[in-house]
C-alpha cells in the first residue's frame, strides 16, 4: 500500500474534525440567510427555531457519512487524504445555503456550489497547512455561537413558561379547543359527515351544542387559525401564504395568561400552526415540533430538499410527511402537561393533523382502501395529482377512502382524549370547543385539495360546544368560527366586553340570530380560484350563500344545497 496513505500529513485535518466544522460553517451559514429573509420582508420559510442549533448537527451527521464513503473511495483508489472529502463537502455545504434561497433554481445553486467546490479546492490544495490552522483555529469559536444561540433560544422559552400575570378568580373554567385540521362537514354526496366519520365525537355531540352550518374564515390553515385567534376577518390581519400574524393582534391564549390562566398549545401542523407563523402568541409552552430524526433532516435545506423528493419516497415507499406529529404524540404531550399544571385554569389549544393530505390512516382504518387495491401501491395516493388539480378516478376514489379511514382513526384517538380527561374529573369545569379549520375537496367543483376556493366542501366545519350545565341542543344558523374568542371571553368573564370582534355563539344561538349578514370571507385575501387568480370572497344572505370571483361577478347557491353544484 502506498506510505501516504498510512500515514497523516500534518498539514492533513481528521475527517470527524472536518465534518464538525463544516457542519458548524453550513449551519450557521443556512441560519444566516435565513435571519436576513425574516429581516428584509416578511416571509415564511417553514423552518421552527431550533433550527439554529439542529442544522449544524444535522449536517455535520450527514457529512460524516458522506466522508467515511469517500474515504473508503480514496483509499481503494490510493488517493491521498481528503482528495474527494473537501471538493465536496465544500459542494453540498455551499448547495444547502444556496437553497436557502427558495427562489433560485436547483439547478442554478448546484451550477454556483460547483464553482465553489472548484475554486475552493485550488485554494485547498495550495495552502494545506493553513486550512489545517483555519479549522483548529476557528472550531470552538463557531461551536460556541451554536451553544449561544441554543442557551438563548431556551432562556426565551423558560420566560415564555413562567409568564403569568395575574391570579385568575376563583372557580374560573378551563377552556379546551380542539382542533381536527382538514376535516370537513360535507360527505361526499353532501350528507353529514360528522355522524358519518366522527361517529364517536358525534355521540358525544349529543351531550353539547352543534352547529350544523359552521363556516371557517378560511380555506386553509393559517388565516383560519389567526382568525379563530383574534376574531379578526382575513382582511384584517392579512396572514397569508407568505405572511404570519403580526403581534399587533392581540389573540385569545394572550387575554387569558393576562387573567392568570396557564396557557399551552400542541400542535401536529409543524409548517403553518407554528411559532414562525406567530400562532403560537401568548401560549406559555407551544409544542409543535418532535426532536428526532425528521426533525433534524428538516433543520438543512440541503438535507430536506433529499427527504421530500417524490422521486427518493417512492423508491423506498416512504410517504409521510416530514416532521408530522401524530395524534398520540398530541395527546400524550397534553395530558403529561395537565398533571403538572393543576393549580390554575388552563387554556389548551391542541392541533390534530392526522386527517391532512398524504391521508396515511393506520391499520384497521385502511381497510375501505385496502379493499380497493390501494394497499398494494400507496404511491398512487400521494402523487401530485392531488395538490389541486383532478386527478384520474381511481387516484380519486383511493384518496377519499384514504381520507375516510384517518378521519376514522382521528375520531377514536380525540374520544379517547375526552374520555379520559372525564375520567380524571378535568371537564366538570371545563368548557371544550370541537371544530376544524378548513375541509377538503375531492373532486366536487373539479379540484382537489384546499386554499382554492370557497365553496362549503372546504370551509364547512364541525362545530360543537361542551360546558357545564350548557343544555344540549342545534343550531342551523349559519356561523363564523371567528366568533370563537369572544364565546370564550363570555364564559371567562360573564356580563363584562370581551375585548374581541364578533359575538357569543351562544348568545346568537339563544336569540335566534342567524349572523347571515356576517362576512365569512372578505375581500383582497389571497384566496386564489384555478382559473385565473382572483381575490375570493363568501357570505350568507338569507338563505344563499354567495362567492364573488374578483371582478368576475358572483356566484349565489341556497344553502340546501350543501355541495353548492347548482
Amino acid at each position: 500500500m502506498d506510505p501516504s496513505l498510512e500515514t497523516r500529513s500534518p498539514s492533513e485535518t481528521g475527517l470527524v474534525r472536518l465534518a464538525l466544522w463544516f457542519g458548524l460553517v453550513g449551519g450557521l451559514g443556512e441560519v444566516a440567510v435565513h435571519a436576513l429573509q425574516r429581516l428584509s420582508k416578511h416571509v415564511l420559510l417553514l423552518i421552527g427555531d431550533d433550527t439554529v442549533w439542529m442544522a449544524p448537527i444535522a449536517i455535520f451527521l450527514f457529512l460524516l457519512v458522506v466522508g467515511f464513503l469517500l474515504t473508503l473511495v480514496q483509499r481503494l483508489r490510493r488517493r491521498p487524504p481528503n482528495e474527494l472529502v473537501i471538493p465536496i463537502f465544500i459542494l453540498l455545504v455551499t448547495l444547502g445555503i444556496l437553497l436557502a434561497y427558495p427562489r433560485l433554481q436547483w439547478a442554478a445553486s448546484l451550477a454556483l456550489a460547483a464553482g465553489v467546490a472548484f475554486q475552493g479546492t485550488r485554494i485547498y490544495r495550495r495552502r494545506r497547512a493553513g486550512f489545517s490552522r483555519l479549522v483548529r483555529w476557528t472550531l470552538l469559536p463557531l461551536a460556541s455561537v451554536v451553544l449561544i444561540l441554543a442557551g438563548a433560544l431556551g432562556v426565551t422559552r423558560w420566560k415564555e413558561r413562567r409568564a403569568v400575570e395575574a391570579s385568575a378568580p376563583a372557580g374560573s373554567p378551563n377552556v379546551l379547543l380542539i382542533m381536527l385540521d382538514t376535516v370537513r362537514d360535507l360527505d361526499f354526496d353532501g350528507g353529514d359527515a360528522f355522524a358519518h366519520y366522527l361517529p364517536r365525537l358525534a355521540h358525544a355531540a349529543g351531550s353539547g351544542v352543534r352547529f350544523a352550518v359552521a363556516l371557517a374564515p378560511s380555506s386553509w390553515t393559517l388565516p383560519s387559525h389567526a382568525s379563530m385567534f383574534t376574531g379578526r376577518w382575513p382582511s384584517e390581519h392579512r396572514s397569508n401564504w407568505d405572511h404570519p400574524l403580526g403581534p399587533g393582534y392581540t389573540t385569545l391564549a394572550e387575554t387569558l395568561r393576562q387573567l392568570g390562566y396557564s396557557t399551552a398549545g400542541f400542535a401536529g401542523n409543524r409548517n403553518y400552526v407554528s411559532r414562525e407563523t406567530g400562532l403560537a402568541q401568548g401560549f406559555q409552552v407551544f409544542h409543535n415540533l418532535t426532536l428526532g430524526p425528521a426533525e433534524l433532516v428538516r433543520s438543512s435545506m440541503l438535507l430536506r430538499k433529499v427527504g421530500e423528493s417524490p422521486r427518493i419516497r417512492n423508491l423506498i415507499g416512504w410517504h409521510e410527511m416530514l416532521g408530522r406529529r401524530h395524534a398520540p404524540q398530541i395527546t400524550g404531550d397534553m395530558l403529561h402537561w395537565l398533571s403538572s399544571h393543576q393549580d390554575r385554569p388552563f387554556f389548551v389549544f391542541l392541533n390534530y393533523f392526522d386527517a391532512h393530505y398524504p391521508y396515511l390512516p393506520p391499520a384497521p382504518y385502511d381497510s375501505a382502501l385496502r379493499a380497493m387495491g390501494g394497499g398494494k401501491d400507496p404511491g398512487l395516493r400521494f402523487r401530485e395529482d392531488f395538490d389541486g388539480r383532478l386527478p384520474a378516478a381511481q387516484v380519486l376514489e383511493e384518496g377519499k377512502a384514504a381520507y375516510a379511514g384517518a378521519m376514522r382513526y382521528l375520531d377514536g384517538q380525540v374520544a379517547g382524549l375526552l374520555d379520559s380527561l372525564a375520567q380524571r374529573g378535568v371537564l366538570k369545569n371545563t368548557w371544550v370547543i370541537l371544530t376544524s379549520d378548513h375541509g377538503e375537496e375531492f373532486g366536487e367543483h373539479g379540484l382537489t385539495g384546499h386554499g382554492h376556493n370557497l365553496y362549503r366542501t372546504t370551509v364547512q366545519v364541525p362545530l360543537v360546544i361542551w360546558g357545564p350545565g350548557l343544555e344540549a341542543g342545534t343550531s342551523d344558523a349559519p356561523v363564523s368560527l371567528r366568533n370563537i374568542p369572544a364565546t370564550v371571553m363570555e364564559w371567562v368573564r360573564p356580563g363584562a366586553p370581551s375585548g374581541f370582534p364578533g359575538a357569543s355563539l351562544l348568545q346568537l344561538r339563544a336569540t335566534g340570530d342567524s349572523a347571515r349578514s356576517e362576512l365569512i370571507w372578505e375581500p383582497g385575501m389571497l384566496a386564489v380560484d384555478s382559473a385565473g387568480g382572483a381575490d375570493l370572497a363568501a357570505w350568507v344572505r338569507d338563505s344563499t350563500r354567495v362567492i364573488r370571483v374578483g371582478d368576475r361577478g358572483e356566484k349565489v347557491f341556497r344553502l340546501s344545497d350543501p355541495l353548492e353544484a347548482h
